[in-house]
């Protein structure tokens, strides 16, 4: 009779199955005993973690590596065309302006961008005003793109200085198109006339920024 792989563990019933009653050694669990024994359980966890650890290494490091860049605000370099809607509540007496305006910003890619913008402010009445305005501004991209501005806003006519004004954003996939919009939560803006005296007011506001192509 040949040798059964368990048959030191059985006992032999005449005209009985040899096998029958005999609880067999679930196959994961000899396996690891055998491997015990033989002192290589120990070695094969260690080479197991070894090449998951580098399997990890192998697909997480291309993007580490690119969120570790140095500096992020280069990220965000060139000129954009600017659009955007502006609504304005002011502090005090609790009227609302509208504004819609458009212009170009230029990022230098160190942190400092900037504004030329124009447009228009619908005042209660109904009025309206056509403004020109620039902005020194900076800026500080974060490594999942998102981005926020602020800086002092000054009219062409010097009649005016905004300053409080700050605007977040994200950079788009393919770095050509920013999506922008107010702080949140809003943030005070304070708009000093020359003549003298101010308003404060808190905004919300949403746009886009298209990169322009080199002439």
């Amino acid at each position: 009779m040949c040798a059964e792989p368990y048959s030191g563990l059985m006992t032999k019933v005449e005209g009985k199955d040899e096998t029958e009653g005999v609880k067999r050694p679930h196959p994961f669990t000899s396996m690891a005993g055998r491997a015990y024994k033989g002192g290589n359980i120990m070695k094969l966890n260690g080479t197991s973690l070894a090449v998951a650890a580098s399997l990890i290494l192998l697909v997480t490091g291309p993007a580490l590596a690119e969120d570790d860049r140095g500096d992020s605000n280069a990220s965000l370099r060139g000129k954009f065309r600017l659009n955007m809607v502006k609504t304005c509540t002011d502090t005090a007496t609790g009227s609302t302006v509208h504004l819609f305006f458009n212009g170009t910003t230029v990022y230098d890619g160190n942190g400092n961008a900037r504004l030329t913008e124009r447009g228009t402010i619908f005042l209660p009445g109904p009025f309206q005003v056509n403004f020109e305005e620039t902005a020194e501004l900076t800026y500080e991209v974060k490594r999942n793109g998102s981005f926020t501005q602020e800086g002092t806003f000054t009219a062409t006519d010097q009649s005016y200085t905004l300053t409080g004004a700050k605007i977040v954003g994200q950079i788009g996939a393919d770095g050509s198109v920013l999506t922008l919009g107010a702080a949140i939560p809003a943030v005070k803006e304070t708009l000093a006339f020359a003549g003298g005296g101010f308003t404060e007011r808190f905004c919300a506001a949403s746009g886009t920024a298209v990169r322009i192509r080199p002439e």
